[in-house]
């Protein structure tokens, strides 16, 4: 049986914490036993954090072995780069990232591996193909997101409708591949490295998921926005332009 490992970045979350780690506790092996994986470790990888997210962790882990803090550095460095540090350690067969608030719940991930088994070599929730159930929360969220995603599409040549969602399968040899070359830390990695992989002629499904807004996340959509703009405009002078 495959063996899963599960990447959760985590940056000042003392808040969503407790409920992410009852519901590993309670849904995590058997999540993984639907998708026919075998849960082998939770990285939840803590992104420079200043308040009890730390503290939090190190309790939790006590109580579930299968809760592996990261702790590879002490200051905020980007969604992208806690994802990088969270891969670096897994051992699993696949990787999968998923969010703090389990926005699109690992009940899902059977869809992903699914997609797996049919052939695709990485598959990605998303929120913008028939079929998905989203709750999107304020309306200025969804036209923003569809905003970036059509320029994502037109920047940098993916035909995916939705990168950004934070709940992606990878094959962990692939996984690792791709973040040895990554060199964006914020919030355009997912970008990035479904850039990468399209460069290496991988293929990535893009299945449609279960989304629940959660009303706590702490992420400025306009502001974070425009940065992963730029972010992307960088990515393609040096993938696509360049070929770095």
């Amino acid at each position: 049986m495959a063996t899963l490992s599960i990447v959760i970045p985590a940056y000042n979350e003392e808040t969503r914490l407790p409920a992410l780690l009852k519901a590993l506790a309670c849904d995590g092996d058997s999540a993984a036993a639907a998708a026919g994986m075998e849960l082998s470790q939770v990285l939840v990888v803590d992104d420079g954090s200043t308040d009890r997210t730390a503290t939090i962790l190190k309790a939790g882990a006590a109580e579930n072995a299968e809760l592996l803090p990261v702790f590879d550095y002490h200051r905020n460095r980007g969604k992208g780069a806690a994802f990088a540090a969270g891969v670096a350690h897994a051992q699993g067969d696949f990787v999968l990232l998923a969010d703090v608030d389990l926005s699109t719940p690992l009940s899902e991930l059977p869809k992903l591996t699914a997609a797996i088994d049919s052939g695709a070599d990485i598959a990605i929730g998303s929120r913008n193909v028939d079929g998905a159930v989203v709750e999107r929360g304020p309306r200025h969220r969804k036209v923003l997101g569809d905003s970036f995603n059509t320029l994502v599409r037109g920047l940098t040549g993916l035909r995916l409708h939705d990168t950004q969602n934070g709940f992606k399968l990878f094959p962990t040899d692939v996984a690792k591949r791709l973040v040895a070359d990554q060199i964006c830390p914020g919030f355009a990695f997912d970008v990035e490295l479904l850039m990468r992989a399209d460069r290496e002629g991988l293929s990535t499904a893009e299945v449609p998921i279960i989304y629940q807004h959660d009303s706590r996340s702490s992420v400025r959509v306009a502001s974070a926005g425009a940065g992963m703009l730029r972010d992307v405009c960088g990515l393609v002078w040096q993938i696509r332009v360049r070929g770095r």
